[in-house]
């Protein structure tokens, strides 16, 4: 089969190029050449393997196991394309292709910074232990080879199974890829960090590996986001971080690496912190590892809702023999280059920016050990509460707060007290007024105190530093006249898209689910406003910016930071949280008469899709409408519906609703016996008695094959009043259709009266009789009951400040975009430097030896002259 020959050829030449770089980092360049074949047969080699298996998705290939185990034909295209890394072998197969791509791009980097050899050895490394996982954990397994003798030959089911409902969501086509690709990110720094002990050069790589550090902290943050911002939109439970082990699994490496990014800015401005940066970056990636393990290798079965299933004893054996090799590698490495490491520069003033960023990674430090301890405790006992995440992390990000903003207003090497106070006087006394409104406002807990003045301080410091920056980096200029096309036509689609983006979510109210049906209705709008804008800056002139934006990525990214903790405040300590019951078209007050909560009525659609429709209005009278969704799948064989929350979006909160549960108030009522059970009924006008009950093998066998099904009931009904009366035998039945759920109740009357009775339901113990029971509806001609109405039972938050969180987190992600633009400009005029540099030392040398030599040896000289070709910039 293509897919398993790909893998095999992916194994073998990642091997022989790491073998091959491996010489070649050793001195033997003739092999170069090959290794670089090697190489990129691997990567093309993937992406056929990676292809194939697409190709099987989308052709719904139920023949292979894992496109019928995890695809089906009523997903739609995007989730088909999820489908691809639901499980095991598609997130390796994920990653695998993330590392092929990456490397495509890391090849001519490693080269041009003249790192290629040992980093790529290493790298592919990393290559093949995916591969390795591929072969051993194939995607591409036949579904009569998995299951032996449980499918005949030639049988090819006619549908999947699908995938899991919780995971049918936007989200899982962003939040996954984004994952892996943050942590294929990692392997690069981590490449190079060992490249830099084999070869000695403890300076030179940090300033060539920090835009890859940057740039997998800004992917696997993003990530991380998405992830927790996906459990808020569909899980139902109000948080959007639940301290789970396996999420805990993929913030270690993030926080370590973006303690990682301080020491190495630290080392790149001051010498110093060589051992830190190196144990730093070996540490993030020997936790991608270890995120990978406790993930996939089922060890965390019963603690984590995210936990693979047991991949076998083979998977389970490749990932520990990955992370004892990987992390053994790292260690003995260190551990051999430890003497040779001898920092410059590490004679830091306590008032010093290199300091606070020591300071601050330290601080990161500590939250990654607890999250560490947390998640790796049910390894050894159980699963920590989540409350131990909490109370520790309150004097972190108080501490981390505090050194974030003190940090930004130091300079290198030293600063006097009196300009620190100078820099950070207003910002400081600005943040204490913020903490004495929100005292005054309620807010007497002082933990949180501290954090929200701390993370206020951060983010006043660093919005006013950034200020300053822009203020004499930005400009503004209008080019009339005619001229270039291309510029105008630029910026009319940059104008018209900022403010045609800005309406939608001013229209939609930040619910992305609004944003098709207003681009439908108001894209030709849109379209008309692009038209005007460009005509009009074609005749008259456009508006230009001028922005340098070089020196604003960390202010950015620590401004978003301290905007998130304060999002994090907020939404926990403000959170209201309600839990009450709503019947059909009865207004029910909630949150202290803040708002009237009405359920209206509920709409469906396929497959078994309810939407509950409740109506929210304010103070003010204004209705808004939240969805709450139900639904019922046969992937849990229709236990148990699958909650996402209804969700209403405002500027300062959301409101936030749960269907907790479904029942009804009015209608005929009804009441369960027990076999030999006799219970009043009526009013005490008359008692019934379950005697007996009959559920034949025939009958049983229609109810296992899922076609309509009889059960029957005898009962007893005695005139409660007269002492004298007989029993009145009646034989109760209902026939019930369990693939549609339609159940067909046989209507009794009881004689010589106006009673009617139902057999709802049988719940037959086969192995004793006697603890058999029915459920039975009982009528009334004489009193008829109330209208049936449904009644919901719901689950209510309002979270105040929750877009803080998101936004937050963006911005800081934004801040990480322009500093990788930064350091990677560094890292290519560094080695820019060091060429010119090594140029005018053959030149020199090449002078001299011509003043020195015969003419007679000139060209003998050139011959055996070592030249330095220039690579192009990549």
């Amino acid at each position: 089969m293509i897919g398993s020959i790909a893998m095999g050829i992916v194994l073998a030449a990642t091997l022989m190029g790491m073998t091959l770089y491996t010489l070649v980092a050793r001195g033997r360049t003739e092999y170069l050449t090959a290794a670089r074949i090697s190489t990129h047969v691997a990567i093309w080699a993937m992406f056929i393997g990676a292809g194939t298996l697409l190709y099987f998705i989308f052709n719904y290939r139920f023949d292979i196991n894992y496109v019928y185990e995890h695809s089906s034909r009523e997903l739609s295209k995007p989730l088909l394309f999820a489908s691809f890394y639901a499980s095991q072998e598609g997130s390796f197969m994920l990653w695998a292709l993330f590392t092929a791509i990456v490397a495509i791009f890391l090849i001519p980097y490693a080269q041009r910074q003249r790192y290629e050899a040992p980093v790529m050895a290493v790298y592919l490394a990393v290559f093949a232990f995916l591969a390795i996982m591929l072969v051993a954990k194939s995607p591409f397994e036949s579904i009569y080879s998995a299951h032996p003798g449980e499918a005949p030959a030639g049988f090819i089911p006619q549908d999947g199974k699908g995938l899991n409902p919780s995971l049918e969501n936007l989200w899982i086509v962003i939040h996954p890829p984004m994952l892996f690709l943050g942590f294929t990110l990692l392997a690069v720094p981590f490449a190079f960090a060992i490249a830099g002990l084999l070869r000695r050069d403890y300076q030179g790589w940090v300033t060539t590996s920090l835009p890859w550090t940057l740039g997998a902290a800004m992917v696997l943050g993003f990530a991380i986001m998405l992830g927790g911002f996906w459990a808020y939109e569909t899980l139902g439970w109000g948080g959007y971080w639940a301290w789970d082990p396996v999420e805990n699994a993929s913030l270690l490496p993030w926080l370590i690496t973006i303690a990682g990014v301080h020491t190495m800015l630290t080392q790149k401005k001051t010498g110093g912190l060589m051992k830190t940066n190196i144990g730093m970056t070996l540490l993030a990636y020997s936790l991608v590892l270890y995120a990978s393990f406790l993930t996939r290798s089922g060890v965390l079965g019963e603690a984590s809702v995210h936990s693979f299933a047991d991949p076998g004893n083979l998977a389970f054996t490749l990932l520990v023999s990955a992370l004892v090799v990987f992390i053994g590698f790292s260690l003995v490495t260190f551990i051999i280059r430890w003497r040779d490491m001898n920092a410059r520069g590490g004679d830091y003033k306590i008032l010093s920016r290199e300091t606070g960023l020591s300071i601050g990674s330290a601080v990161l430090g500590a939250s990654a050990l607890v999250v560490f301890i947390g998640t790796s405790a049910p390894l050894v006992s159980k699963k920590v509460d989540t409350s131990f995440y909490g109370n520790l992390h309150i004097p972190i990000a108080i501490s981390l707060m505090l050194v974030n903003a003190l940090t930004m207003l130091l300079k290198w090497k030293q600063t006097g007290i009196r300009e620190m106070v100078r820099k950070g006087a207003i910002s400081f006394v600005l943040s204490l007024l913020v903490g004495a409104i929100l005292f005054m406002s309620g807010l007497r807990d002082l933990d949180y105190l501290a954090i929200a003045v701390a993370a206020t301080f951060a983010l006043i410091v660093n919005i006013e530093i950034m200020a300053k920056l822009m203020k004499s980096r930005i400009g503004f200029s209008f080019e009339g006249g005619r001229g270039s096309m291309k510029p105008r036509l630029w910026s009319a689609f940059k104008w018209s898209f900022s403010l045609g983006f800005l309406g939608l979510i001013i229209a939609s109210k930040g619910d992305y689910y609004k944003y098709g049906d207003l681009i439908v209705a108001y894209g030709p709008f849109w379209i008309g406003f692009l038209a005007i804008v460009v005509l009009a800056f074609t005749l008259i002139g456009y508006p230009r910016f001028k922005f340098d934006k070089r020196f604003v990525g960390t202010y950015i990214a620590h401004a978003g930071m301290a905007l998130f903790i304060l999002g994090v405040i907020a939404s926990a300590r403000y959170e209201k949280k309600q839990y009450g019951t709503l019947p059909q078209g009865e207004p029910v007050t909630a949150f202290g008469g803040d708002y009237t909560v009405t359920y209206s009525h509920h709409e469906f659609s396929e497959p078994e899709n309810y939407h509950f429709v409740l109506d929210i209005k304010d103070r003010d009278g204004n209705v808004e409408q939240a969805r709450p969704l139900l639904f019922w799948t046969a992937f849990n064989n229709h236990t148990e519906p699958i909650r996402n929350p209804g969700i209403l979006k405002y500027a300062s909160k959301d409101l936030y609703f749960t269907i907790v549960g479904i029942d009804q108030k009015g209608g005929i009522p009804e009441d369960s016996l027990t076999k030999g059970q006799s219970i009043a009924a009526f009013g005490g006008a008359a008692n019934i008695k379950f005697d007996e009950f009959d559920f034949s093998q025939e009958e049983r066998a229609k109810m296992m094959s899922q076609q309509p099904f009889r059960v029957k009931a005898n009962v007893e009904v005695i005139d409660a009043k007269d002492p004298n009366a007989k029993p009145i035998p009646l034989e109760l039945s209902v026939t019930r259709n369990l693939k549609t759920g339609e159940a067909k109740e046989e209507d009794v009357k009881v004689p010589g009266t106006s009673y009617h009775l139902r057999l709802s339901e049988l719940r037959p113990n086969l192995e004793d009789r006697s603890k058999s029971k029915i459920i039975i509806k009982m009528l009334d001609d004489a009193n008829p009951p109330p209208p049936v109405k449904e009644v919901l039972t719901v689950e209510a938050f309002v979270k105040p400040y929750i877009n803080f969180v998101w936004a937050g987190i963006l911005i800081v992600v934004v801040g990480f975009g322009f500093s990788v633009t930064r350091r990677r400009r560094e890292a290519l005029t560094a080695i820019e430097k060091a060429e010119k540099a090594y140029e005018k030392i053959l030149t020199l040398r090449a002078a001299s030896d011509e003043s020195k030599e015969p003419i007679a040896s000139k060209v003998h000289h050139e011959k055996n002259q070592p030249i330095l070709k220039k690579k192009k910039r990549t």
